[in-house]
């Protein structure tokens, strides 16, 4: 048991250290691009690109781990993150000190975002496929909820960490986010015991193992709980990835003020999340069903919210239903589509379920872009849209669920 705990508590500081390298990076980000003389569209893209190589790759390193070890794949991710944050932020540096501009700029933010991806995709499906081998499937929710409570505790640090270094300089946040993902690295390379993988070590191709990972996207067994996901997770992004230039253009503030505003934001959604994850998730036991058709609700009634934000307030309590909507609902997911596969498959989906973010972060950011400057209103009302639909085909499938089983 000390050992079980150990593992648990490694996997969950992995998590924590990925959660607040990506939340600071969304806290300084919309500002950043405007600094460097961005568009919103380009903040976007960049969201965007880096999603479709994120899709790809977590799927492949799910796989991946399944054959050369949870914690070889683990110490990749965390380290790939590492390296590749220190060249997004160089590629700031260069554009805030005026040595690069334009097109130019963003094909470098890009690339450097790619190459980052590639890498840091590794992290989380190998951490959830430990997860899921060192627990029992009636253990798998509670297992997947503790580290959904690392993904919120991370974006509360993360946030909280960004505030104050905002003050000293916009990239001192970037750098902060480096430094936690490198001490998680030496914590699994020191620490994580080398679990045993029951299939026997063979040769990875990666371009079969690419298809692979578009083909298990479409997989019967939880294709529909897979779309439910991603959907969720593009109406997030849509919000999330603007938010930053509605709290500017709203409240006529600086970008410093901007990233703070928004961090604070983040804390509070995060400290929600956590909330439902440990009261809701851990003590209640209801279904991953239920926990969707919870959750996606008090998502919709972050989204309206924001709609009507005139006022840090306002962002606030958007946030927290956004965050306690999002602590039901992400467990939820991740443990519908772990039990709909047997053990030997745990590496395959949790590529899969940590490719679900990134599906919808394809589309999510750069959609929220066009929409915000077609109306600023747009996205926030196009994403309260999308959650009603989800909710309603979360009950839908409920429902029949329900009728089967009688």
């Amino acid at each position: 048991m000390p050992q079980l705990r150990l593992v648990q508590f490694i996997l969950l500081f992995c998590i924590i250290s990925i959660g607040m390298g990506q939340f600071i990076v969304f806290a300084v980000l919309a500002p950043l691009i405007r600094s460097v003389g961005l568009q919103e569209i380009h903040g976007g893209l960049i969201i965007s690109l880096s999603s479709i190589v994120f899709a790809l790759s977590s799927g492949v390193w799910g796989r991946v781990s399944s054959v050369q070890g949870r914690r070889k794949v683990m110490l990749i991710g965390l380290c790939g993150y590492t390296f590749g944050t220190l060249l997004f932020s160089g590629a700031f540096y260069l554009g805030l000190e005026g040595w690069m501009q334009g097109t130019l700029l963003f094909v470098a933010l890009s690339i450097a975002r790619m190459l980052q991806s590639t890498l840091m995709g590794a992290t989380t499906p190998a951490a959830t496929a430990y997860m899921a081998d060192i627990t029992t499937p009636e253990q798998r929710v509670k297992g997947m909820g503790l580290l959904g409570s690392g993904h919120s505790l991370g974006t509360i640090l993360g946030p909280a960490v960004a505030a104050p270094l905002i003050l000293l300089h916009l990239l001192a946040p970037l750098l902060a986010a480096s430094a936690i993902t490198l001490l998680a690295a030496a914590v699994v390379w020191k620490l994580l015991p080398r679990h045993v993988i029951a299939e026997p070590t063979k040769a990875v191709h990666v371009g079969r193992e690419i298809l692979s990972t578009l083909r298990s996207y479409f997989d019967p067994r939880y294709s529909a709980t897979l779309l439910i996901g991603v959907l969720m997770f593009l109406g997030y992004a849509m919000c999330q990835q603007t938010v930053g230039y509605l709290v500017q253009d709203r409240l006529q503030i600086s970008a410093e003020a901007t990233a703070t505003i928004v961090a604070h934001a983040f804390i509070y959604s995060a400290v929600f999340a956590l909330t439902a994850q440990l009261i809701v998730v851990a003590r209640l036991k209801l279904a991953p069903t239920r926990l969707l058709f919870l959750g996606l609700p008090l998502m919709l009634a972050g989204y309206l919210t924001l709609m009507a934000l005139q006022s840090e307030r306002e962002a606030l309590i958007a946030f927290s239903f956004i965050g306690f909507g999002f602590g039901l609902a992400l467990p939820g997911f991740s443990a519908s589509a772990s039990l709909s596969v047997p053990a030997e498959e745990q590496g395959a989906v949790a590529g899969v379920i940590a490719g679900a973010p990134a599906l919808g972060f394809i589309l999510g950011p750069t959609i929220g872009a066009v929409l915000y400057e077609f109306n600023t209103m747009a996205p926030y009302g196009a994403a309260a849209l999308l959650n009603a639909i989800l909710a309603l085909a979360v009950l839908r499938r409920g429902f029949k669920k329900h009728n089967a089983k009688e």
